[in-house]
């Protein structure tokens, strides 16, 4: 465990001994920031490159490729009990699922919160330090290799700038969302972010690949099959799915679900000469598509099977932006948060009786505090839309109707 001759408070960590102290300065702190250094344009999972922990005494940094044991470091930091603050988490919540197959107990994400309280979203890590704290950062390390052993003090000060500040920003955000009686909504926020990354390792990822809106039962279970190849390969060969197989290619296998190696190869994108070793693979995969029972074929989800919508629906969905954006003016709340235009337009087809699941989830939680009300009342023509001062900021008002 040495201490950095850039700045006393951080610790560079790269042995057992060191790692036992730091795991005990982080049982000591309720709240702690986190961060994480990697590398994933090459792999099958982003290759861990540094772990940035601050507590309010020091700032850790641990080295995971110094090859030490961190099962009690992911264990201690997704305790129970303690809140763990990460800007922009989605990864550092993956990197918990991976190696603690747990999330934090409490999650706080200070870019979400920012966007709840006036200060914008998305905000880059250098613009949120500079709203919320008041304090400019030097440029941060984007193109550096952070494989590369010995990391340089240079590395060491910027990985350590990007916990420095979480604490204290966390503190101010607590404050002014008490203030602005917008806590609870930052909460609930912050737990639907958990919620999202554990769903996207349940779901069923095939269903995001782009092209398939049209496809039906039977060439869907021929693309699912495939999609189950390609990662079954991309995991044997650590490699990115997409670099074993692009999915375009794979979508346009599924549509023409050839029978052997002859129409496989005559398919363009197929001259790739790892592609044609693994015709017998990739043919297998289309006959165990083509002979799924009846039962077992999929059926994508309504959400991600529309089409172009109605014209009524895009004129109407069109509409609601422009009041989201308005009452998220008045409110301080960046309006990419409170709904985009798919959500918009997904209440049109609710008001209109064209979904059977109930309210969208728009609808629900904080955001159906704000939208809920005046949404349906807007479309039940009992408020209108009027351009008020073509000078403010926010020009449009919305009236109710006698």
């Amino acid at each position: 465990m040495s201490q950095s001759p850039t700045r006393t408070d951080v610790v560079f960590v790269e042995d057992k001994r060191g790692l036992a102290a730091a795991v005990q300065a982080i049982g000591q702190a309720p709240v702690v920031g986190f961060d994480t250094e990697f590398v994933g344009e090459s792999t099958y999972e982003p290759q861990l490159c540094l772990l940035q922990v601050s507590t309010p005494e020091r700032i850790l940094l641990i080295d995971p490729l110094s090859r030490i044991d961190l099962r009690e470091f992911w264990l201690m930091l997704t305790a129970p009990g303690r809140e763990v603050v990460s800007f922009c988490a989605r990864e550092e919540l993956l990197f918990c699922l991976r190696y603690a197959a747990r999330l934090p107990g409490s999650l706080f994400d200070p870019q979400v919160a920012a966007g709840m309280v006036g200060f914008g979203y998305p905000l880059s890590h250098t613009n949120f330090v500079r709203r919320v704290l008041n304090i400019d950062l030097e440029p941060s390390e984007t193109y550096t290799d952070w494989l590369r052993r010995p990391l340089s003090e240079q590395q060491l000060r910027y990985a350590a700038a990007d916990v420095r500040h979480l604490l204290a920003a966390h503190r101010a955000l607590i404050d002014r969302a008490e203030r602005m009686g917008r806590l609870g909504w930052i909460t609930s926020e912050c737990e639907r972010l958990v919620e999202l990354v554990t769903e996207s390792q349940r779901e069923k990822r095939w269903w995001r690949l782009p092209g398939i809106s049209r496809l039906d039962g039977r060439t869907l279970a021929v693309l699912r099959e495939l999609w189950r190849w390609r990662e079954n390969r991309a995991r044997a060969a650590n490699l990115p799915p997409r670099r074993v197989m692009a999915d375009a290619l794979l979508v346009q296998i599924a549509r023409r679900s050839p029978r052997d190696i002859g129409g496989l190869v005559a398919l363009r994108g197929m001259a790739r000469g790892h592609l044609r070793n693994a015709g017998a693979e990739i043919i297998a995969a289309v006959r165990a598509g083509l002979s799924a029972l009846e039962e077992e074929l999929p059926a994508l989800v309504a959400a991600v099977r529309h089409d172009a919508p109605a014209p009524q629906v895009a004129i109407l969905g069109q509409l609601l932006t422009i009041f989201v954006k308005t009452i998220a003016f008045e409110l301080q709340v960046d309006a990419s948060l409170l709904a985009a235009t798919s959500d918009l337009q997904e209440v049109v087809r609710w008001h209109l009786g064209s979904v059977d699941d109930g309210p969208p989830q728009v609808l629900t939680g904080w955001r159906g505090e704000i939208l809920e009300p005046v949404l349906v009342e807007l479309l039940e023509g009992k408020r209108s839309v009027r351009v008020g001062d073509v000078t403010s900021p926010s020009p449009i008002c919305i009236d109710v109707c006698d």
